[in-house]
């Protein structure tokens, strides 16, 4: 039966099957359109279908917003470094907040996107950075400063750990993050900046329900052009690059680090340096002291970059003349430990110009700042980790305090299990959600197909009910024991088997048993 109705403005052919199913099924609801002076009835979406995938969106917003790390400033611009805000024309700074921000690190840029296009109004809108930002007031020798660490994550090819790897065309990489530390004493102030983001080139890494999936280079695509345009963007914003891979060198690994040091050499670009560390080897056994080996590796370097340093006059002592662009595999337990170190020996030298220590003190000394110092860092790595990963960072317990501890390792081991569990059972909701909020994905009222609405193949619900059953009757025929022993071992077996195949069987199909994004499917998909 059919009625016609009116719901919330809007005319509906409401479609009554049978009065025995539930109310759900039983009533359909079609929206009618206006066209040329005839309603036109869209067949393909119902009503109810359209409120349910609402809901569903409303959720992604709502997760994406949930996620500590979004911060804003109505005076001050949070997504530019100390060094770019002072090498600006005049003109520049009387721009609004939302014309002179770094579009990387925008993340409501979508949702001001009608703002943007109507000047009089850029008053009114407010960029939004997502990252992380700690300030402290600082003592050294009876010597007050504000010391700040601030990290801004890129907006471009944003997305979860292993949804999204390497670079997209345009050379933007995954989990980019800027990562500034600023000193101000006595109207001076000092930054260093780094940067970390995904081995630049094009590879993939999908979760199948290993706990580590083979990491895949792709063989379609031409990979030096986006790597080009990597770097070349890199020069341009921040100068000389000082490569840091620290990637295992051997296992799974390997061929990226190895094809890494390849395109370098290729590019032959004297703006570009390598250095590749294995971090998991030089520093297995707890072996920490070894980073040291590192450090002294890239002294000379960071030396020759410097910092930024401006005087409480406002003139330019000392520029950054370039930075490390430091990176592991995902970019965050192992570089952030990296980073903290080098980070360290700038501030060393910047409190040491600046004269708040004095010449042969040592940042460590300071056991009060150095406490503040390693628990900012550790801070700031559980930040990216769980905005990317899922979980908070590993490897904390260094940052800390300094040290490998028991206890660190039971936690790291705790939170890889959560990152297993959420790489292969949320993540595909969390990079539908991210997409949506950065409008990468966007929504169709009159869609004919929800892209939310996957039919899940028979073995998806079919095996995981077969391997339960079979694993449970195999624990039954353990506790009641037949009248002889072979005939227990023999049905022991043959549930043990059938548990033991069909869980063997969805292993080798463990991409269809994970949780995938469903909204949007490019690139970063391959």
């Amino acid at each position: 039966m059919w009625k016609l109705v009116m719901m919330e403005q809007m005319m509906c052919l409401l479609l009554i099957e049978s009065p025995r199913k539930s109310p759900l099924q039983l009533r359909k609801m079609f929206p009618l359109q206006l066209l040329h002076g005839l309603y036109m009835v869209f067949w393909e979406q119902s009503v109810w279908w359209q409120l349910q995938d609402n809901k569903v969106f409303l959720s992604m917003l709502s997760h994406v917003l949930s996620v500590d790390g979004f911060y804003f400033s109505t005076t001050y611009d949070l997504t530019h470094t100390l060094q770019r805000l002072a090498n600006t024309s005049p003109e520049f700074q009387e721009m609004s907040l939302l014309e002179r921000a770094d579009p990387r690190f925008v993340w409501n840029g979508h949702l001001l996107r009608e703002f943007a296009a109507q000047p009089e109004i850029h008053r009114f809108a407010t960029p939004v950075m997502h990252g992380f930002i700690t300030m402290h007031s600082c003592s050294i020798n009876g010597k007050c400063f504000d010391w700040l660490l601030v990290s801004r994550r890129s907006c471009f090819r944003a997305g979860v750990r292993y949804y999204v790897r390497g670079i997209d065309s345009e050379g933007h990489a995954a989990n980019f993050v800027e990562t500034e530390q600023i000193v101000h004493y006595k109207g001076s102030k000092a930054s260093f900046v780094q940067t970390r983001g995904s081995i630049p080139f094009f590879w993939s890494q999908r979760p199948n329900l290993k706990y580590k999936p083979k990491p895949q280079i792709s063989k379609s695509v031409n990979h030096m052009d986006g790597f080009q345009r990597h770097f070349d963007s890199q020069i341009i914003s921040y100068g000389k690059q000082m490569i840091v891979n620290l990637v295992n060198q051997k296992g799974s690994e390997k061929p990226l680090e190895q094809t890494f040091a390849k395109m370098v050499t290729s590019m032959a670009n004297g703006m570009v340096r390598y250095v590749a560390f294995d971090f998991h080897k030089e520093c297995s056994r707890m072996r920490w002291d070894r980073l040291q080996i590192l450090m002294d590796q890239l002294a000379e370097q960071q030396d020759e970059f410097s910092y930024f340093l401006v005087d409480s006059d406002g003139k330019i002592v000392t520029q950054q003349e370039g930075i490390f662009r430091s990176n592991c595999m995902d970019c965050l337990d192992r570089t952030n430990v990296i980073q903290s170190l080098l980070a360290r020996r700038s501030l060393q030298a910047q409190l040491q110009r600046l004269g708040v220590l004095h010449v042969g003190q040592r940042i460590e000394e300071q056991a009060d700042f150095e406490k503040i110092y390693k628990n900012a860092w550790a801070d700031n790595a559980n930040a990216c980790a769980k905005q990317y990963a899922g979980t908070g960072a590993l490897k904390t317990d260094y940052t800390r305090t300094g040290k490998r501890t028991q206890w660190g390792l039971i936690m790291d081991g705790w939170n890889s299990l959560i990152r297993y569990y959420k790489n292969n059972f949320s993540d595909g909701f969390r990079q539908d959600a991210i997409d949506l909020f950065l409008g990468n994905y966007s929504v169709d009222e009159i869609e004919p197909a929800s892209p939310l609405h996957v039919k899940k193949d028979w073995k998806f619900l079919a095996l995981p009910i077969i391997m339960v059953v079979a694993f449970s009757m195999c624990i039954i025929c353990l506790l009641m024991a037949g009248d002889t022993w072979t005939e227990t071992l023999a049905y022991v077996l043959f549930w043990g088997s059938a548990s033991f195949g069909t869980f063997a069987i969805i292993l080798y199909n463990g991409k269809d048993f994970v949780d995938a994004p469903k909204l949007v499917q490019k690139e970063k998909m391959d």
